[in-house]
């Protein structure tokens, strides 16, 4: 009997956050359809996102629409909110935000390639300098349900960090963080929240009711204290207010070294 290799068809896609990276990928990609052909883009829409990394990704839909590229939007089938209520604010050790609130939409993709009866192939924007969390090697993935274009292509973090520094389009937040999560992220840095507070007060302080909430709730249910960061809720808003975000304003007044270039 004759043996056939039967393979499936492959569809390829590319996972955008809105971050530096991803965007970074997505360019390269859209310029290089020869050696990556390009499916579809998919991003993952949560609430909690920065309102600028939405606008981000509102360029990248327009972008990919002009090329003919489909772009979905895959939100969780629950609301934060709802878990909120059921949990109180994610913390280090229930960090519901990432098992039941974003990974739901992994989950939604998952099931809906397996409807296909295809072989995906991702495109993930990963670095030349960030092959711990490689999956594969680069090179050759023609077999691969994974593609890294930029470690493909050798570029670094630390490149890409510098480029989109001068980028509009992500609004000075790349001149004070190196990486882009999500603004209620229990594992924000003090002048993250400064940077909230500052371009969100709004969030900021519901962010904290938040907290401060859960703190009480987890020492009713649990008899257990439980404090944000260590410290509690007052303290730590208390410090962002009167101490980082001073820290911030000083930054955001620094002349750098490409606003001179720029002037120059």
């Amino acid at each position: 009997m004759a043996k056939y290799d039967l393979k499936l068809r492959p569809i390829h896609y590319a996972s955008v956050s809105g971050g530096k990276d991803s965007f970074f990928m997505l360019n390269l990609i859209l310029n290089n359809l020869k050696k990556y052909p390009l499916d579809m883009v998919v991003h993952f829409e949560l609430e909690i996102d920065w309102d600028w990394s939405k606008r981000v990704i509102d360029f990248m839909e327009e972008r990919c629409t002009k090329a003919g590229i489909e772009f979905v939007r895959i939100r969780p089938q629950v609301k934060w909110q709802d878990l909120y209520d059921r949990w109180g604010f994610p913390t280090p050790n229930s960090r519901w935000c990432n098992l039941s609130y974003k990974l739901d939409c992994k989950r939604q993709l998952e099931k809906w390639i397996k409807e296909q009866n295809c072989r995906p192939v991702a495109y993930i924007g990963l670095c030349a300098d960030e092959k711990k969390r490689f999956r594969y090697e680069i090179g050759d993935w023609s077999e691969q349900d994974i593609c890294y274009p930029l470690a493909e292509e050798n570029i670094e973090e630390w490149q890409i960090l510098q480029w989109a520094k001068r980028q509009p389009i992500f609004e000075d937040y790349y001149k004070y963080f190196d990486r882009q999560g999500c603004k209620l992220c229990p594992f924000l840095s003090m002048k993250e929240m400064a940077y909230l507070l500052k371009t969100d007060p709004e969030t900021f302080d519901f962010m904290f009711k938040c907290i401060r909430e859960t703190e009480q709730m987890i020492l009713e249910t649990k008899g257990v204290i439980w404090k944000f960061k260590g410290e509690g809720a007052d303290v730590i808003e208390q410090r962002v207010r009167t101490k980082w975000a001073f820290i911030l304003e000083y930054e955001e007044n620094q002349l750098t070294i490409y606003d001179f270039l720029d002037v120059v």
